[in-house]
């Protein structure tokens, strides 16, 4: 049965241990989030923080007014503040059980064999703005996306399957409904951070190989060979930021953040982080 729900919770408990492994991941994510630079007196919204093992949450929480947490697993964010001795906290806050794509239930209906309808296709790249983003008590300063593009896209592989015809129909829908979602959640003026992991040790295994100032050297080796997990080629990214009719309006200062390694279980993998502010005077015309 394929319950995306279940697989998560899974993951996310084969990974709680992970703290230590974390540690060089953890501190590039916190300190593209405010750790280390004035404090913005704002509120910071993470989505995907799963365990939170990429968040320093003490520091981000004197970095900023609030923290507002949020993952589809209520028992990952709850280990994960606990481990951290930051429950009680008053400046944090969660939103668990939340799935940012709107359309899970029936993603997990699919198959191989099904058609997808135009309708549902449509529906991935519009519901998280319009139907996600008003349950989480935005608009936040700084909302950021932690390693969770690939994971969403992923719930199409044991759906369907990369070689259905309307996969990659299905992976740009997912793409630009969660781009317009961490928009749709930032104030006017604030910032919005994506962090994405874009290729892993699997399907490039010299990966381990590359450290520092060699990393930003692999992106274009990595487009000339195409090899990027589904949907998270940097440079298209950048382009959607850039071209996209509804984001582009409202995407000022658009800066692509160097590449680092990040060790998880028995994989690395090299992860970018794009971050750019949404125009003062911006709203999103979806």
């Amino acid at each position: 049965m394929n319950d995306p729900v279940q697989r998560q919770a899974v993951f996310n408990a084969a990974s709680h241990d992970q703290w230590a492994a974390f540690a060089g991941h953890r501190e590039k994510v916190s300190a593209l989030l405010g750790v280390g630079t004035i404090p913005s007196g704002g509120r910071l919204c993470v989505l995907g923080a799963g365990n939170c093992n990429d968040l320093d949450l003490p520091a981000l929480l004197k970095a900023h007014r609030a923290l507002h947490l949020v993952d589809l697993d209520p028992e990952a964010l709850t280990r994960g503040v606990n481990r951290q001795g930051v429950a009680d906290h008053p400046s944090l806050e969660r939103s668990g059980g939340i799935e940012l794509t709107g359309m899970l239930d029936v993603i997990a209906s699919w198959s191989p064999g099904t058609t997808i309808p135009p309708a549902a296709i449509a529906a991935l790249a519009e519901w998280p703005a319009r139907r996600v983003a008003p349950i989480l008590p935005g608009p936040f300063d700084i909302v950021a996306s932690t390693c969770l593009l690939s994971q969403l896209i992923g719930n199409v592989f044991p759906a369907v399957g990369d070689r259905h015809p309307q996969f990659m129909a299905l992976v740009q829908a997912i793409r630009i409904g969660h781009l317009r979602l961490l928009a749709e959640l930032c104030a006017p003026g604030g910032t919005v951070v994506l962090v994405t992991d874009v290729v892993s040790s699997d399907t490039f295994p010299a990966l381990g190989s590359f450290a520092g100032s060699a990393l930003p050297g692999l992106l274009p080796r990595l487009t000339r060979e195409r090899n990027f997990i589904n949907g998270v080629n940097p440079d298209v990214l950048l382009s959607i930021y850039r071209r996209d009719p509804v984001l582009a309006p409202d995407v000022t200062g658009l800066e692509l953040i160097a590449p680092w390694i990040w060790n998880l279980h028995t994989r690395l993998y090299l992860v970018v982080a794009i971050k750019y502010r949404k125009r003062a005077s911006g709203f999103l015309r979806s």
